[in-house]
């Protein structure tokens, strides 16, 4: 199985509920034709609660019946067929099939896995999955959630922090304001005052996501100058096309080769204008960069 994009939080709740009670793992193996979730998707089921999802609707309904049942049986290892032709008997009319794979996690030593899979994904390290922790031949890379550096903390870094947040992405926060800004508001992220630290941010295995929120332009060229030694794969920079170009047209020449990294203005075009509308544009257009970037590689 390919490398895919894979939320380090499931990991943590697996290792969380392990401690408890046993678990089925259900991933995604193989798909055919238009379906909701492709290779990879995972979720758990436990005896009373779920987390994560491979589709939702009848057919996720489906692989939680089947992974209590085995959990029921005592049995380690077990498989789902999903039907979405819309034929008699379907769990829907998408038109594909899906391939589910089950795996029940339970005792010391899945505890002792689980664990290790969580603390390195949070390392920003990838791993991979063997037969024995799918319940099926193959393997399965995780990639730990990117780092998103956000640079800016006004009310757009506000709103994009708290939007990131729900798509796990590990966040930085730097601003170049004198005056600094309050910490309590970014919860979940890591924050640093003023634009020295952007060079420490970028010292990470985990791929990144830079984008640039300042108040001025002049923050800008700053904050751009800290990302040229090592460019973040996404640098996307919020501003008219006016602001934009008055950039373009100042940049350094040390950092004349981040023209070829800058998205600029940020966001996709939704006709944006509130902090939250506009942090859905940028989360929107990163989202469409990711799935690019993964099908460019796979």
């Amino acid at each position: 199985m390919g490398c895919v994009a894979m939320s380090q939080r499931l990991y943590a709740t697996l290792t969380e509920w392990l401690s408890r009670e046993s678990v089925v793992l259900a991933t995604v193996l193989d798909t055919r034709g238009a379906v909701p979730r492709h290779r990879g998707a995972q979720m758990l089921v436990a005896a009373t609660r779920t987390s994560g999802s491979v589709g939702g609707g009848r057919l996720e309904a489906l692989v939680i019946d089947e992974a209590r049942a085995l959990l029921a049986r005592g049995e380690r290892i077990g498989a789902v067929a999903i039907d979405l032709t819309g034929r008699e008997g379907a769990q829907g009319i998408c038109g594909g099939t899906m391939q589910v794979a089950l795996r029940c996690w339970q005792g010391n030593r899945d505890a002792a896995r689980a664990q290790l899979l969580a603390e390195t994904l949070s390392s920003g390290k990838p791993v991979t999955l063997d037969a024995d922790d799918l319940g099926h031949d193959g393997t399965h890379t995780l990639q730990p959630s990117p780092r998103l550096l956000i640079i800016g903390a006004g009310h757009c870094g506000l709103a994009l922090t708290r939007a990131a947040t729900l798509l796990d992405y590990e966040i930085h926060i730097v601003d170049a304001r004198a005056e600094g800004y309050d910490h309590a508001d970014f919860v979940g992220a890591t924050c640093h005052d003023h634009l020295d630290p952007i060079p420490r941010c970028l010292d990470t295995p985990r791929r990144i996501h830079a984008v640039l929120l300042n108040r001025d332009w002049h923050a800008d060229l700053a904050s751009l100058e800290h990302l040229a030694a090592r460019p973040p794969e996404f640098i996307g920079m919020m501003g008219s096309r006016k602001r934009v170009a008055e950039v373009l047209a100042n940049l350094p020449a040390t950092c004349t080769h981040l023209r070829d990294h800058l998205i600029a203005p940020v966001g996709l075009d939704l006709g944006a204008e509130t902090p939250e509308e506009i942090a859905v544009s940028i989360l929107a257009q990163l989202i469409a960069f990711e799935r690019e970037s993964r099908r460019n590689s796979a």
